[in-house]
């Protein structure tokens, strides 16, 4: 591997130090001093080296102080430690691939350099070369010497993480200074308006129901509420109205089933729905037929569509429905929520999943799992490896 090149964050070597994945035996520096490690130290999750407190017998002298890992040795200086004392107690230089001449410190003294890559384990190694020709999912070529299991292990696992940075969303929309029945309704109604918006609009549908919400909406008919959405919109104004630069609605790329002036009449529908609903039902019925008659009581044609439909009730009902359990402590509906949760499945675009479309995966396990798509926005294209099972799967294999 190139040493002008560092393919993944850094967080995969410190796992990789911070696990021992690696041979210790016959360590040397890059110039033949005999390296045996105590202690790899603690991670520092503040600024400065790596880990800290590491102890480490370098040829007869045994070190105390702190360690520093990068992909390459020239990383040092283009991250500018030469000239920062905050790095003078730096003992060990730790690089996955070195051949050029040592680092220096701020005094200009040289730092002993130990070089991973001729110590890792084959998998690992092999794991690591995988990504020069398959960059995007590293993984990929490998697949086929894990098992299914391990990936549905990993996808159960992005699956429930999912499901609970879901639940930690809607607390942005959450408005204490409501008494907590008032405030779960809106938090509800603001989720809705949010998922109806994407991709384009989210942010716009969210200003939209805060306009609303400045209206006494309780005592309006289904179709004023809707009609005061589209005014409050300006969607229909002409240029000279006031209300049409309030909210500059996107409509490059929206299809004709997400276009604006469909998805605000559908959430002003929702929204007058779930007003109009004695609070005692959210905590008591199931939570599938509410959403399934939430659905049928709206009006607009077209409806809001069975694919954005199934990712609302997954990624907004049933998240705020178990919000609502714990708002309230009831142990019941948040079960109830959970289990629904696990047996969801959602018609998510394919275009979302292609990166597993050439893992030899089957498809079947991920089409789906709405954790698919949070596998691949929070693991595999930030490149967290070191996180997840596949990954450690293949360099245990």
């Amino acid at each position: 591997m190139s040493e002008s090149v560092s393919p993944y964050h850094e967080k995969l070597l410190h796992w990789i130090w911070e696990n021992r994945g690696f041979n210790f035996r016959n360590l040397e520096t890059i110039d033949g001093q005999k390296v045996r490690i105590h202690d790899t130290g603690r991670i520092n999750k503040s600024d400065g080296p790596d880990f800290l407190s590491a102890e480490i017998t370098i040829d007869n002298l045994r070190w105390f102080g702190n360690v520093e890992l990068h992909w390459s040795l020239s990383d040092w200086r283009a991250h500018d430690h030469h000239a920062d004392p905050n790095y003078d107690n730096v003992i060990l230089h730790v690089v996955f691939n070195a051949t050029e001449n040592h680092s220096h410190r701020s005094d200009e003294t040289e730092i002993p350099t130990l070089c991973l890559a001729p110590h890792l384990s084959q998998p690992l190694q092999s794991f690591l070369e995988q990504y020069q020709s398959k960059p995007e999912l590293p993984c990929a070529g490998q697949l086929s010497f894990i098992s299914d299991e391990a990936f549905a292990q990993q996808l159960q696992k992005a699956h429930k993480e999912y499901f609970e940075q879901k639940v930690d969303d809607l607390l942005a929309f959450y408005d204490a200074s409501l008494p907590p029945s008032k405030a779960w309704v809106k938090m509800l109604t603001l989720g809705l308006f949010d998922g109806l918006g994407i991709s384009h609009n989210r942010h716009h549908m969210r200003k939209l129901c805060n306009l609303l919400y400045q209206n006494d909406i309780d005592t309006l008919s289904k179709n004023a509420v809707r009609i005061r959405a589209l005014k409050l919109s300006g969607i229909n104004t002409d240029h000279n109205d006031t209300a049409r630069e309030s909210i500059n609605w996107n409509h490059k790329g929206c299809r004709p089933g997400n276009h604006p002036r469909l998805r605000i009449q559908q959430s002003a529908e929702l929204l007058w729905h779930i007003h109009q609903r004695p609070f005692e039902q959210w905590l008591r019925d199931n939570p599938r037929e509410v959403w399934k008659k939430l659905l049928n009581d709206i009006r607009t044609k077209p409806g809001i569509g069975q694919e954005r439909a199934s990712i609302l009730f997954g990624t907004v009902f049933l998240p705020a429905m178990y919000f609502l359990g714990n708002l309230f402590f009831r142990e019941p509906l948040k079960n109830h929520c959970w289990s629904l949760w696990q047996k969801h499945e959602a018609q998510i675009p394919s275009s979302l999943l292609k990166l597993f479309e050439n893992t030899g995966i089957p498809s079947s396990l991920y089409k789906k799992k709405l954790g698919s798509i949070y596998q691949l926005r929070s693991y595999c294209r930030p490149r967290n490896c070191q996180d997840c099972k596949v990954f450690k799967s293949v360099i245990s294999s």
